[in-house]
């Protein structure tokens, strides 16, 4: 089964995902679209895709002379791209959350105008002790370039009850 959704397109006031609250007293960054377009390819395949633009503000003064997009930035695509497969299998409330980066390497930075691209195979954990965890690797290139290859495992948490249902 292959399911694909163009999301955002550049900065927006929302993050894609759940809502997130500010932190009183500390300035925030504009929050990114981590992803562009999502595929589902299966239950345990995911690829998503971000192109990185010039004029989006996260990019601004890292690396002036050189700018290039941040590292955090493509864990962050990894990140959503776990979440909409797993929500694509399990339901739009469930929620994943990263438990272990056990190996990123950046082999070659993405400048403006190059699109990421990011294949997720997961896969559940072994461990009977540890059956709500995903292990994932993901592998991020820029065209035919080899970007990242980052290897993490996500918690997947139970779903949310609707909220304001009038129990009290």
């Amino acid at each position: 089964m292959t399911t694909t959704q163009q999301v955002g397109g550049g900065t927006s006031a929302t993050p894609a995902g759940p809502a997130f609250t500010p932190v009183t007293g500390r300035l925030r960054a504009t929050p990114i679209d981590p992803v562009d377009e999502i595929a589902v390819i299966s239950e345990t395949e995911v690829v998503v895709r971000k192109t990185v633009r010039d004029d989006d503000p996260y990019l601004e003064g890292h690396y002036p002379e050189f700018t290039v997009y941040p590292g955090a930035f493509i864990i962050e695509s990894v990140f959503d791209a776990v979440l909409r497969l797993v929500r694509a299998h399990r339901g739009e409330r469930t929620f994943v959350e990263p438990a272990e980066i056990s190996s990123v390497r950046f082999t070659t930075a993405l400048r403006p105008g190059d699109t990421l691209q990011v294949r997720c195979v997961c896969q559940a954990s072994d461990d009977a002790n540890d059956a709500n965890t995903v292990r994932v690797v993901a592998h991020c290139t820029n065209g035919e370039a080899k970007a990242a290859l980052v290897k993490m495992a996500f918690r997947v948490l139970p779903a949310e009850e609707p909220t304001g249902s009038g129990a009290a």
